[in-house]
């Protein structure tokens, strides 16, 4: 049943009236002054900015730095045998196609669980709009809005091809880095809502997977991913930072979306799968079209562009 809060002209609705499995407590501390609503968001501040900060310390290892030199060795390897544009083309195609494939089941899995997890979440939230805070929520969701990402998008791609022009790199490859990333994001989204169809929340249209998650991920990551390679390639601290930012900017749409409910839960989870899964794919590409300056041409690549009058690698 639905019914329009009068102060807001946001459609609410009661659901329906059987348990769900999730059992959420009241959070409200200090008897009542700061309601369950802010204390979660709090807890999910402090929760995701020290796990960015652990998990970044632990992958730049030393370890890692082992690793990512394998890796890189095994890519120019390959690469004697297809160009880098040959290549980033075929990883981008292997990893449109593997997220489809993944979050597939994924968003089942969503439809079945949306009255035992989805249900008590969205009632939970509902029972605890208050309204300074709720405006505030709205405002910020909008980091997240298809108009405010595409505009990123096109302001990073042209800005950044004219840093790689200045650095003597191919100009063109973030032009093509932040339209396919963008175009990534939109594709999937619209055959995972097709294929899934698990409808929407009664207070908005928003359904499976989180659109607005999945773009504050790859689009705001590809602006980073962008200026680690440019101004900070290999640095712990600056990755650090990086994955701090983008973590923190997930944090504000996941929690809006939920907050306002204009999402289910487990849309918001698929939602920020996807979007990690896209970033990664995105940033690879990057990273095999962006070889570093002071890398020497490896036999066999077909470099184009100034990338071939990359300054040769110091020796011993």
């Amino acid at each position: 049943m639905l019914r329009n809060d009068a102060g807001s002209g946001r459609l609410e609705s009661s659901g329906p009236r059987g348990r769900g499995v999730v059992v959420l407590p009241c959070l409200d501390i200090f008897g009542g002054i700061v309601p369950g609503a802010i204390v979660v968001f709090v807890v999910w501040v402090l929760v995701v900015g020290t796990a960015s900060v652990v998990a970044l310390w632990y992958v730049r290892t030393q370890r890692s730095y082992r690793r990512c030199d394998s890796i890189r060795e095994s890519e120019l390897t390959i690469a004697t045998s297809i160009t880098r544009p040959g290549m980033a083309l075929a990883l981008y195609l292997a990893g449109f196609a593997s997220i489809v494939i993944l979050c597939w089941p994924l968003g089942l899995l969503a439809h079945q669980l949306e009255h035992a997890i989805d249900w008590p979440i969205f009632r939970w939230f509902q029972a605890r709009q208050i309204g300074s805070w709720s405006d505030l929520w709205w405002v910020l969701t909008n980091i997240g809005m298809p108009r405010l990402t595409q505009a990123v998008s096109a302001a990073g791609g042209i800005f950044f091809a004219i840093v790689w022009k200045l650095s003597g790199r191919r100009w063109w490859v973030p032009l093509a880095i932040f339209s396919t990333g963008y175009a990534l994001e939109k594709y999937i989204q619209i055959i995972l809502q097709t294929v899934v169809h698990r409808g929407h929340p009664p207070t908005t249209l928003g359904t499976y997977p989180s659109g607005g998650c999945a773009r504050v991920i790859i689009v705001y990551g590809l602006i980073v991913t962008a200026l680690l390679i440019w101004r900070w390639p290999g640095n712990k601290f600056g990755r650090t930072v990086g994955a701090v930012v983008v973590a923190g900017v997930w944090t504000v749409q996941a929690y809006a979306r939920l907050y306002n409910l204009e999402h289910w839960t487990t849309d918001i989870v698929g939602g920020t799968i996807f979007g990690g899964l896209g970033l990664a794919v995105m940033a690879t590409c990057f990273r095999i079209l962006t070889p570093p300056l002071d890398q020497p041409p490896v036999a066999g690549i077909q470099a184009g562009g100034s990338d071939a009058q990359r300054r040769p690698q110091k020796t011993a």
